[in-house]
């Protein structure tokens, strides 16, 4: 997916110093996060991705010297080429969608976020989950999107008639899934840490 990858090899590139302390899904969440404000501090930017002060600084650092951040008065927007590099993301991954009062994933906090006809198959789902857990969060469950309906990799052929819940209505409303779409479904006791996890999670079928 060549606009992911331009992301990730522009803020993935080693700098002179300590390396740094964030991850693929904190560059990621930040982007995103940016693309879907008018306008955000850096702080509030901070704590909407998860990373600390210096860590932003140096995101922010590499996405404005790449030409798809800047900062005013109103805090940190994208440019033109962002907006075309987070439209371009956006038709491979999701924006991520809170999900309340679940009981099909673990986790206070919920999220969902969908792939788009990934090029990865999908095992088992072992890989997602175990990404999501990495960075913290309490687990992540993979639905494949089969002759239309949600189904489980190695079970329900039919997760809306076995697992009956309000969040699939949610789920297809919001996500607009089609036919070879992934859905990850994270739960974590902080937002934060479940948008991550799911985040880590799609990138293995990225």
């Amino acid at each position: 997916m060549p606009a992911l990858s331009a992301l990730l090899k522009v803020v993935e590139r080693r700098e002179p110093g300590p390396s740094p302390v964030f991850g693929r899904e904190h560059a990621l969440l930040a982007f995103l996060t940016i693309g879907a404000a008018d306008g955000i501090g850096r702080q509030a930017l901070a704590r909407s991705s998860g990373l600390g002060e210096g860590s932003i600084r140096t995101v922010l650092r590499k996405l404005t010297a790449a030409g798809w951040v800047e900062a005013d008065a109103q805090g940190c927007h994208l440019t033109g080429p962002g907006r075309r590099l987070h439209a371009s993301i956006l038709r491979s991954v999701s924006s991520i969608v809170p999900v309340r009062d679940s009981k099909l994933a673990v986790g206070e906090s919920q999220v969902a976020v969908l792939v788009r006809s990934p090029d990865s198959s999908v095992a088992n789902g072992l890989e997602q989950r175990d990404s999501a857990i990495r960075v913290g969060a309490s687990g992540a469950t993979t639905y494949l999107i089969r002759a239309g309906k949600f189904a489980m990799p190695g079970g329900s052929s039919d997760c809306e008639r076995d697992y009956p819940s309000p969040v699939w209505s949610l789920l297809r409303s919001r996500l607009e899934a089609a036919e070879g779409d992934v859905v990850i479904l994270c739960g974590a006791r902080r937002e934060t840490t479940a948008k991550l996890g799911a985040l880590a999670a799609a990138l293995t079928l990225l």
